[in-house]
């Protein structure tokens, strides 16, 4: 059935070919959102110069005050064109655009797996509250995780909770955006977490919610927390 499937994918791309999703010109595979001309155009963070970790770039971690987490993985910086297609996916329920953030960001776990870094024991992502979640119909950082974890064949603990609806965070400073989020997120009784664990969300602005969740990751045993991320926004 899976091969007939894609037989029929194939067909239907050499029928009307997907156009890309920032040029929008007809790309080259009928899996990719991409054009190979955009693809290759894409900017790419230096991840030979911070050994994988964006905590060693200035222009990272001067935005993000006493990190909680112990290393930073992003696909790129929340600019254009993943700040245009984040967006579209969010708020815009663009599901074309949501494949392509989930291809980019498993080539980015594709390539950190290659270059021989050690892997977390098991993947986290930051949850949504069951109403704002039920009015969008996805959560962006869960799907990202599950595409991770199938990705590197890492277990995904579906573990942490949000019970309570918190003002949204955008437009909030970093200490309103802490406040905001004091006692937002709990973790479910007789949780066992892994010393080495991966905790995905979409953007990390400010580093305040990683921050929390970490606290309470922390507290029961996780030792070593990588955030994994779409983008990360600059410090101004």
């Amino acid at each position: 059935m899976h091969h007939f499937i894609v037989w029929l994918q194939k067909i239907w791309h050499w029928l009307l070919p997907t156009p890309c999703l920032w040029c929008s010109l007809p790309v080259q595979h009928f899996k990719r959102q991409l054009c190979n001309a955009c693809q290759h155009a894409l900017p790419e963070l230096p991840y030979q110069l911070c050994h994988y970790n964006l905590l060693w770039l200035p222009s990272v971690a001067r935005g993000l005050a006493k990190p909680g987490f112990n290393a930073l993985l992003s696909v790129g910086y929340y600019q254009q064109p993943y700040q245009h297609w984040l967006q579209r996916w969010k708020f815009g329920q663009d599901y074309a655009a949501g494949d392509l953030l989930q291809q980019q960001f498993t080539a980015l776990m594709r390539q950190y797996q290659q270059h021989n870094n050690t892997l977390p024991e098991a993947i986290m992502f930051v949850p949504m509250h069951a109403s704002k979640q039920r009015k969008r119909g996805f959560n962006p950082a869960q799907v990202l995780a599950q595409a991770a974890a199938a990705q590197l064949h890492i277990p995904l603990l579906p573990l942490l909770t949000r019970p309570k609806r918190q003002q949204a965070q955008v437009g909030l400073d970093r200490k309103q955006r802490q406040r905001n989020l004091r006692n937002a997120f709990v973790l479910l009784p007789n949780s066992v977490i892994p010393a080495r664990i991966a905790l995905v969300d979409d953007v990390i602005t400010t580093g305040a919610t990683a921050n929390e969740l970490c606290k309470i990751l922390r507290r029961h045993g996780a030792e070593h927390i990588s955030l994994w991320t779409v983008a990360v926004t600059l410090a101004p």
